[in-house]
């Protein structure tokens, strides 16, 4: 995948036995070029978001670390890692928490458990593809706003000027010209 070669995906876990398994799977995906780098601390991972963030296509993020659990260490990736897809890798079954931080932007989440280099590579091509295309609806959106207003401000305007040549028809003695329905302000 060219949006993705060579970029790094940053993995934030303090078990040493899943940052070997995690890299083992990558290691069996050959769609994209990446280079691991981890972080076993919410600190540490922070700081590599800080130093390395237009270099980070992805993070993989393990929800309970020595110095953070649960919402609290996605909630503090996610306001540093705003335009950098969030995978959440955890031991934790907790379907209510997971679907809570998919609402609150982590574009998936993987069971320890369920993980295989397969779904692994799937995860991440699907979740950078997911995060350009809500890249691309933010822009458009606010384009499309933009354009919005500006076309009630015109409109605006072209009431009032409808005013104006009432206005002035009627102090030459002549009849309104336009008829100016109000608008609703709902």
């Amino acid at each position: 995948m060219k949006g993705i070669s060579k970029k790094n995906i940053l993995l934030i876990e303090d078990n040493q036995g899943d940052i070997r398994l995690i890299k083992e799977m990558l290691n069996e995906i050959y769609s994209f070029k990446y280079q691991l780098v981890t972080a076993i601390t919410l600190k540490q991972g922070l700081e590599e978001i800080r130093m390395y963030q237009k270099d980070i296509v992805l993070i993989l993020l393990d929800l309970n670390l020595p110095d953070s659990k649960g919402k609290h260490t996605f909630d503090a990736i996610k306001e540093k890692a705003k335009k950098i897809p969030i995978v959440l890798v955890s031991e934790l079954r907790n379907i209510d928490l997971s679907i809570a931080l998919l609402k609150e932007g982590a574009q998936d989440y993987i069971s320890k458990q369920d993980m295989n280099s397969t779904l692994l590579e799937k995860t991440i091509l699907y979740a950078i593809e997911r995060e350009n295309l809500f890249f691309k609806l933010s822009q458009e959106t606010n384009l499309l706003q933009i354009s919005n207003s500006n076309y009630i401000g015109r409109e605006l305007k072209m009431i009032d000027l409808k005013k104006e040549v009432n206005d002035l028809l009627i102090k030459s003695g002549q009849k309104e010209r336009y008829v100016i329905v109000p608008q609703n302000s709902d």
